[in-house]
């Protein structure tokens, strides 16, 4: 009898239906204890060996849609003891997922592999905690941290560029998580392996998604030109390789720092880059895109269409599980709602930003949301709160390096005390507020610091001055075209 019509017949007994006729046919069990019963009955050499004949055949029979089926080959291949080979299709198969933006899937391929990768397999091991760190940054960094440490441990004889890739992102990690090359041996220890292998590269794509997201760091820390010189040279080199996922995230990055520069046309540009390569794909790529959107209202001066396109990012973002976009969305929010005056908005948003900055280790991040929760919970009277929460914030954007958060954490409490008219409590804050944005050429929030400073002055008796700096504000909030700032 031909399979043909061993299939038929057992459809007809109900066993099973067909679930395709294109673009081939294909057959399901009508029923998981049917499957379970009939895998069962067979043998344990017999199941390997079938196994084993289903990997093949998909590989014979679609050899242009291998990426595409590598998690079923690699399925087929573990069952039939065949874990090196398993190990090199759940690599694939994490790599096809994250073209895809299907980062959560990419996580769980990519564990697969590390499992299964064998000790002759070093550049396998590394491929796979590479691809776990990409995947899933935004989660939780520890384990990917150790990941990484745990493959380049056992790397000896693995291909130089994956060594170099995997140190960098171990930079990243830690970079990430607030450590600094001063305070941490194991960072400098990454940076200073990582740039001495890079050395020796000839490939220029090599490591650049990782230089770019030092970049990125760079400029969270307030080096916004170098960051955004780093990120806009290794964003080329990665379209070179036709990454979308990297392609797409960076560019998010270099956007915000952009806005933060004032330079609105080049982060509506990147902007739309991004959105191109984001597409139709992953969910948490496109809020990533719209979270940018969000930062370069914000930044104008469009209060209100950032407040709503924070508030519908954050909501899609915990709809998604995606921690890291929740806590820079939430920081957006926070942000926009102080600037419309509503610190009760504010409060839940900022809380649960900096809830999650605690599981994801952001902490750039982290630190504008205490020094926001300061500035919220001081405006809703909690004083001995907003004072712990500037403290805080200023400690850890101090320890780190941190400019841009050391100065939005200033400006925010000096604010408070010029709302209350304690001007010369303010005014130190203040000065050192538009020190900072100033030297950080961050200049929508140095056009703001400088119209409150003027506020200040004239509050200490500084008439002459405060002419000077109100006169220096309205020429720059022109000149950028912000939309809260008053016309000249």
């Amino acid at each position: 009898m031909s399979a043909r019509a061993e299939l038929g017949t057992l459809e007809a007994s109900g066993l099973i239906q067909i679930a395709a006729l294109q673009p081939e046919l294909e057959y399901l069990f009508r029923h998981a204890l049917v499957q379970e019963a009939a895998y069962a009955s067979l043998l344990k050499q017999d199941r390997r060996t079938l196994h084993l004949a289903a990997a093949e055949a998909i590989i014979e029979l679609h050899p242009e849609r291998r990426r595409e089926h590598a998690a079923v080959i690699a399925m087929h291949l573990e069952q039939a003891g065949e874990a090196a080979r398993a190990a090199q299709q759940f690599i694939v198969a994490g790599e096809h997922a994250l073209e895809r933006f299907a980062n959560r899937e990419a996580m769980a391929f990519f564990a697969r592999a590390s499992a299964l990768a064998g000790d002759s397999q070093p550049d396998l091991r590394l491929r796979a905690a590479i691809g776990g760190a990409k995947a899933g940054w935004g989660y939780e960094s520890d384990p990917h941290i150790h990941a990484l440490e745990q493959a380049i441990a056992g790397a000896a004889g693995a291909d130089p560029l994956n060594v170099t890739e995997a140190y960098f992102w171990i930079a990243f990690l830690r970079r990430q998580r607030g450590e600094t090359a001063e305070s941490s041996s194991e960072l400098r220890q990454a940076l200073e392996r990582g740039a001495e292998i890079s050395r020796t590269l000839t490939d220029p794509t090599a490591a650049a998604l990782p230089r770019a997201l030092m970049g990125a760091f760079v400029a969270f820390m307030g080096g916004l030109r170098q960051g955004a010189r780093d990120m806009s040279e290794a964003l080329d080199q990665i379209e070179v390789k036709g990454d979308p996922v990297s392609i797409a995230m960076v560019s998010d990055f270099l956007a915000m720092t952009y806005s933060r520069l004032g330079e609105f046309e080049l982060a509506q540009e990147t902007i739309e880059r991004a959105a191109r390569y984001a597409g139709d794909g992953d969910a948490i790529a496109r809020v990533d895109v719209d979270i940018s959107r969000s930062a370069l209202a914000l930044e104008r001066g469009e209060v209100d269409k950032a407040h709503a396109q924070a508030r519908d990012c954050s909501e899609r973002a915990e709809s998604l599980g995606a921690f890291a976009c929740v806590v820079v969305a939430n920081t957006m929010f926070g942000a926009a709602s102080l600037a419309r005056e509503d610190a009760p908005g504010a409060r839940g948003p900022l809380e649960r930003g900096s809830e999650l900055s605690q599981v994801t280790n952001m902490a750039p991040m982290r630190t504008l949301i205490q020094g926001l929760l300061g500035s919220t919970r001081a405006l809703l009277g909690d004083m001995p709160g907003g004072v712990a929460g500037w403290d805080a914030a200023l400690a850890d954007a101090r320890a780190m390096g941190d400019r841009y958060g050391e100065a939005q954490t200033l400006w925010g409490r000096g604010r408070f005390y010029a709302r209350n008219e304690e001007w010369s409590t303010a005014l130190p804050d203040i000065d050192r507020a538009v020190e900072l944005f100033a030297g950080m050429e961050a200049r929508p929030a140095l056009a703001r610091a400088l119209r409150d400073r003027a506020k200040v002055l004239r509050g200490v008796g500084r008439a002459v001055e405060a002419e000077a700096d109100e006169t220096r504000s309205i020429e720059l909030g022109n000149e950028l075209g912000l939309r809260d700032m008053p016309p000249a």
